[in-house]
């Protein structure tokens, strides 16, 4: 491969550019390279298209839609896709099973979504959830907002000594803040804030203000969508945004797509649907499929497949909505993941038992967590992921000391050293759901002259995928992808009964069913039997009477 692609690097967005197009010169009966929108800012929305040509066309061939970095900061997920990329690439004619799914498959390949706020990300102190749209206010509001006021690259965090504050030293590593106790009357005690200044500051109250980049895109999607004074983040309505706008008109285009997966970050997880409701309202067949995914995903990732709703959610009354995962499978029937990257309190040997026992952590239990990644951080990485405190006078506040974790890339993301393990996992968790969508095949073909150039053609529609030919239960029963139909063209001659196109209905997973024509057409005719399936792609064979 002449394309250079390095495994541990975050890319920017030209440079992302610059790796899709070369991957596109290099290959490109393999690839297609184009832009399904723009962003705010009118960054084009790059999408790789990964399929062998020669095979047939994508939208005859069942369909796997990947994308990554709704969220800014979460650039591991463009990482992710990056590889998955390269190594599909790599390894055609090479891995058999590569070259069975580009031959047989086709992947639509999105690495950023949030392509303005990745760009402030990777290329100064900022962290922001997804757009640089300011939202919902046009003016930064009242209070601190986090700035690099000592010029070393990094917002960290702030700590003041006060009498008054809900912050002390841990006794056990000078770096730990842990919360005062309730009875803590008598010590050195701190406030702790984020790094930065504050707009209109009093003299006395630091008042902590929403983010001049209040948009959160992954809470803008029509599914259960909520406006602002419910879902943080959500947006004026729904696909208000031209990312989820550009993100939601493809996958709605792409009538061939099964299945997706978006990569997030943090905690290690493979999230699944649904996120407002609990699992008694998924279609047993569904819910069978996404535990048999998962536990595969499991097997190459190590992490946990679970709800939202039921594994993710502390509030139960007060659920995330308009999430991007529940307008796919709600809206559109697919079965699809939203894979939480990395997980730093597995890597520090922390024992996760649930995502909600976490939440509820004691300040006790939390203090053991941050002395266990501190060890591992001095360990791994050589004490370079926290920041010591180191004194500094503050314009407005006078004596701080600044200092703290690294977020961006430790907590948020993993050192660059980490990162490739990190995407070949979840890649090859990936594949095992690609190796799972519907996918038609005409088999057990036999043709009986039963008259004077009357014949009988009989075929077996088969289904050789795991997932049903709709791609999902919930597909089937609200008619968003169309019943498999089989056809019989003939050249001479006509079809005498049933007629040409029989509709098969939709097949469950590994099953088949017969077809049966009568034809006239004389000895040495050609007929074209046709089976096809929005989802579970196109097959023709011909067949001499």
């Amino acid at each position: 491969m002449k394309t250079i692609y390095q495994p541990d690097r975050y890319y920017k967005y030209e440079e992302i550019y610059n790796l899709l197009k070369s991957y596109n010169e290099e290959f490109p009966i393999l690839t297609k390279l184009y832009s399904i929108g723009q962003t705010y800012e009118g960054r084009e929305m790059w999408m790789l298209e990964i399929t062998n040509s020669t095979t047939g066309c994508g939208q005859d061939k069942p369909g796997y839609y990947i994308d990554a970095n709704f969220h800014a900061g979460e650039v591991t997920g463009s990482a992710v896709v990056l590889y998955t990329i390269n190594h599909t690439l790599a390894n055609y004619g090479i891995d058999p099973m590569i070259t069975d799914v580009v031959d047989s498959k086709v992947l639509y390949l999105l690495p950023r979504v949030s392509a303005d706020g990745s760009e402030l990300y990777l290329t100064s102190p900022f962290m922001l959830r997804s757009s640089v749209r300011p939202y919902p206010f046009d003016e930064d509001q009242d209070g601190l907002h986090g700035e690099d006021i000592n010029g070393d690259g990094l917002i960290l965090q702030m700590r003041v000594k006060d009498g008054f504050g809900d912050w002390k030293v841990s006794d056990k590593d000078p770096r730990l803040m842990i919360r005062r106790g309730p009875d803590d009357r008598v010590g050195e005690f701190y406030r702790v804030y984020p790094e930065g200044y504050i707009k209109n500051f009093d003299g006395v109250e630091v008042k902590q203000p929403r983010s001049r980049w209040g948009l959160d895109i992954n809470r803008n999607f029509p599914a259960n969508w909520d406006i602002e004074s419910r879902q943080a983040g959500a947006g004026p309505y729904p696909l208000s945004e031209p990312e989820t706008r550009s993100v939601a008109e493809f996958v709605v285009k792409q009538k061939n797509i099964a299945g997706a997966q978006s990569y997030h970050t943090t905690g290690g997880v493979h999230l699944r649907p649904f996120c407002t409701k609990d699992d008694s309202k998924l279609p047993t067949v569904d819910r069978e499929a996404y535990k048999s995914i998962g536990e595969a995903g499991k097997q190459h990732t190590g992490y946990p497949h679970i709800s939202v709703f039921e594994g993710f959610t502390m509030d139960k009354s007060n659920p995330m909505k308009g999430i991007y995962m529940d307008w796919l499978y709600e809206h559109q029937g697919l079965i699809c993941w939203s894979t939480e990257l990395w997980d730093l309190l597995h890597r520090a040997g922390i024992e996760r038992k649930s995502f909600v026992v976490e939440m509820n952590k004691t300040e006790k239990e939390r203090e053991a967590d941050q002395l266990k990644i501190l060890e591992w951080n001095d360990k791994e990485l050589e004490g370079q992921g926290f920041i010591n405190w180191a004194p500094f006078t503050h314009p407005q506040l006078n004596d701080v000391e600044i200092g703290g974790w690294d977020i961006k890339y430790v907590w948020q993301n993993p050192p660059h050293k980490f990162l490739e393990e990190e995407c070949r996992n979840n890649m090859n968790f990936t594949f095992a759901h690609i190796n799972a969508l519907p996918e038609l095949k005409l088999n057990k073909i036999k043709t009986e002259k039963v008259g004077e150039d009357v014949y009988r053609i009989t075929a077996a529609v088969v289904n050789t995928g795991y997932l049903p030919s709709s791609g999902s239960d919930l597909a089937a029963r609200n008619k968003f992808a169309k019943p498999v139909e089989a056809e019989l063209i003939t050249y001479q001659g006509e079809v005498v009964s049933p007629k040409v196109k029989i509709e098969v209905g939709h097949l469950p997973g590994r099953s088949e069913k017969k077809v049966e024509w009568l034809v006239k057409a004389p000895a040495g005719t050609k007929v074209t039997i046709t089976a096809h399936a929005d989802r579970a792609g196109k097959v023709q064979v011909e067949v001499v009477l």
